[in-house]
Formats: structure tokens, C-alpha cells, sequence
């Protein structure tokens, strides 16, 4: 199993990591892609990168919009030195975001058009945030789209249309343990249409605990952490949803997140 989207260099997983780590090898996770949201983190997950876990961890640098607001001057020139740092690097997760309405639309929007564009420059895949924003994300994305070797949906929640146009773009896109919720309706129906070769699947850890995994602990708000191991738990109810065994499912999300994060020929151990 391949966890598409996760923050395991998040500090509330500090005084648990290790323990995560040997439950996510326990439950066969193969790989994992770690996503940074700011330039306070970039540092923690170049650094989780280069720790010799039993499965290879790709990083990603970007700016969450949630984080778009407050930036340095010199906020773009080290996230291109990080990626430049890392090879393999995913920019991400980078975006917009229409829950919370502390950041102004215009400045999330800013920051996601210029990393976009330095990903097209470094050629690397991109990992897009569009909770409540699936349409806007959409229509910045698409003149970009061609010119990026990749570009995902992570946590997708939108509608049968802007399934449909990020589709239309090449896009793969991630379902996360929100498939899990009964009343989760739109992100139940998306599941069952993503097409086979556009199929990731993603836990978001420490974020999105689904009902029925397993805790790795509690935040300082007392609701439970999510952690990799999880995986399994959305791919069982992925299964129900697509009537396809969740062995099965699972090599073909972990294939795709091989092309998706490394190329058709990639090797997951590569930098």
C-alpha cells in the first residue's frame, strides 16, 4: 500500500512517530509521500526524507493556503531550495481553500500561481488542497496542467463535474478516510467514478481519522491521530464502494502512485 498524502513530520506525531512507523510497515505499507504546508516545516520533512525507514517516504515543499497569508520575503527562492535540494521532491500541498476565511482568496491565489509555475520550471508533480474551492483550484490549474508531469486532487470532495474537469487534465486523484463516513455522499460517489489509472488513495495522517481505525493518540484538542496504518481501513470501504477486493486495490494504487510520484519506470527507492 502506498499512503498518497500524509504530514508525518507534523510535531503532534513527535512523541508517537516510531510507533507509527513500525505499525504502517506492519500493516504493508510500501511507501509514503509527506507533505510539507510551510516554510517552518520544510526542514522537518527534508529531514524525515533522509531517515532510514523501513519504507521510502517521498517529501513534498510547498505553501498551504491556510499558510498563504504570512510568508517571508524569500519564501519562494528557498522552497525552489529545497526542491532543488531533492530530486524526487512533489511541490505540495499547495492549493485553495474555502473552509476557513482567514486568508484572502487573492493572496492564497498568489502563491499557488507562482509555485505552479516553478513546478512547471523544475518539472515536478504537484499535490493540490481544493476543499470548498474544487472549481477555482480548477480553472487556475488548467493552463498549467499540460506542462506538469503530474498533478493530483488529495482528499477530492467535489462535485461529478469537477471530478470530471480534473480528469480532463490528466489529474489523479486521492480519496482519503472520509470515504468512510455514511453521509459522506459526494465523496463516496467521486470514489466510485475515478477510473482505475487515476485511483490514489491517501489517510492525510495525522489528520481525517476515519471511523473504524486505529488512534495514534490524541491532539492537544483531544480528537484522535491519524496515522498511516489506517490505509487498510479506507481501502476496505473503497472496496465495498467499487466492488473490486482491496488486494487489489491496493497494487493498483501503489502502481499508480509509483507513476504518479516516479515516472512510468521509476524505482521507489530513488532519492
Amino acid at each position: 500500500m502506498f499512503d498518497a498524502h500524509t504530514h508525518l513530520q507534523d510535531s503532534r506525531l513527535t512523541a508517537v512517530f516510531d510507533e507509527v512507523v513500525s505499525r504502517a510497515a506492519r500493516a504493508g505499507i510500501t511507501g509514503a509521500c509527506s507533505c510539507g504546508t510551510a516554510p517552518g516545516d520544510w526542514g522537518a520533512t527534508a529531514r524525515l526524507a533522509r531517515l532510514p525507514l523501513p519504507f521510502p517516504v517521498v517529501p513534498g515543499f510547498g505553501v498551504h493556503p491556510w499558510h498563504a497569508g504570512r510568508l517571508p520575503p524569500d519564501w519562494l527562492a528557498c522552497l525552489e531550495g529545497y526542491l532543488a535540494a531533492h530530486p524526487g521532491a512533489a511541490v505540495g500541498e499547495i492549493g485553495l481553500d474555502g473552509v476557513r476565511g482567514d486568508v484572502p482568496s487573492e493572496r492564497q491565489e498568489e502563491a499557488l500561481v507562482m509555485q505552479l509555475g516553478l513546478a512547471v520550471r523544475l518539472q515536478r508533480p504537484v499535490v493540490t488542497h481544493g476543499a470548498r474551492a474544487w472549481e477555482r483550484l480548477a480553472e487556475i490549474l488548467k493552463p498549467f496542467a499540460r506542462e506538469l508531469p503530474g498533478v493530483m486532487a488529495h482528499g477530492f470532495g467535489g462535485s461529478a463535474e469537477q471530478l470530471r474537469v480534473f480528469l480532463g487534465m490528466g489529474g489523479f486523484v486521492s480519496v482519503s478516510g472520509s470515504v468512510c463516513n455514511p453521509r459522506a455522499e459526494k465523496i463516496r460517489e467521486a470514489a466510485r467514478r475515478i477510473p482505475d489509472d487515476r485511483l490514489l488513495v491517501e489517510t492525510d495522517t495525522p489528520d481525517l481519522f476515519p471511523p473504524g481505525g486505529e488512534p495514534a493518540g490524541s491532539g492537544g484538542d483531544g480528537k484522535p491521530l491519524n496515522q498511516p496504518s489506517n490505509l487498510a481501513r479506507v481501502l476496505t470501504e473503497l472496496s465495498a464502494l467499487r466492488k473490486v477486493p482491496p488486494e487489489t486495490l491496493a497494487v493498483l494504487t501503489r502502481a499508480n502512485a509509483r507513476r504518479f510520484f516516479y515516472g512510468q519506470t521509476g524505482n521507489e527507492r530513488r532519492p
